[in-house]
């Protein structure tokens, strides 16, 4: 993969920037939240010629989460019949971890920009695999929307995690303030309050991959 290409260009038309570039651009930019800015800059393109090729900011996740969904499943083993459990996961994790890296206010899965073909391939292959174990078709459906609403709500929660953890700090230092024998369930419960990692998300992930294992034909 080379430098972004430098065309003659039609008048009204931006530098024409390829599927791969973007991504790369994607990877190198820094910081947690990634932008649309951050991207054009990492490319040396204006924002103007990101939006071209992208859309917006929805259609950058797309891209993103596309490339994660790739290296998940280059992480895990599949078998020819392509494990239906082992896809799922790698769906749901390259969707948590997408929308971490992209940051909020985007929907889930958008059909614009340079990643709609990749998209309708994502969602063949998520859904065939269901399909080839025996799920039904409103069960594949239904299974995969549980598993995207699992990773949103643990994106979010990442996203998040900070403003929990100032909240959480500003009431133990009230508490301190009071005396000990007040606020008895307040105190049992930050006691046991989770760190950044309490394992949520493999949690939920289990659970509806049990509760999917069970709408299969005996």
């Amino acid at each position: 993969m080379g430098d972004v290409e430098e065309p003659r260009r039609t008048r009204g038309r931006p530098a024409r920037i390829s599927r791969e570039q973007i991504l790369a651009a994607a990877r190198r930019a820094s910081g947690t939240t990634l932008t649309m800015q951050a991207v054009a800059d990492e490319l040396g393109v204006s924002r103007k010629a990101l939006h071209y090729y992208v859309g917006n900011r929805q259609g950058l996740l797309t891209l993103v989460v596309l490339d994660r969904f790739e290296h998940e499943l280059q992480r895990v083993e599949l078998p020819d019949d392509g494990d239906w459990r082992a896809v799922l996961c790698a769906y749901a994790y390259a969707f948590r971890d997408g929308i971490v890296q992209v940051g909020e206010g985007v929907d889930q899965m958008p059909f614009s920009g340079v990643g709609a073909v990749a998209v309708l391939a994502l969602a063949e292959r998520v859904l065939a695999a269901m399909l080839s174990a025996g799920f039904r078709p409103d069960d594949a459906r239904r299974g995969v929307t549980a598993v995207a609403n699992i990773a949103q709500s643990a994106a979010h929660d990442t996203l998040h995690t900070s403003v929990r953890d100032f909240h959480q700090a500003q009431t133990r230092a009230a508490l301190e303030r009071s005396a000990e024998s007040e606020y008895p369930a307040l105190r049992q419960v930050l006691t046991a309050a989770p760190g950044p990692d309490d394992g949520q998300f493999e949690f939920e992930l289990d659970l509806a991959i049990g509760g999917l294992e069970r709408l299969l034909p005996k």
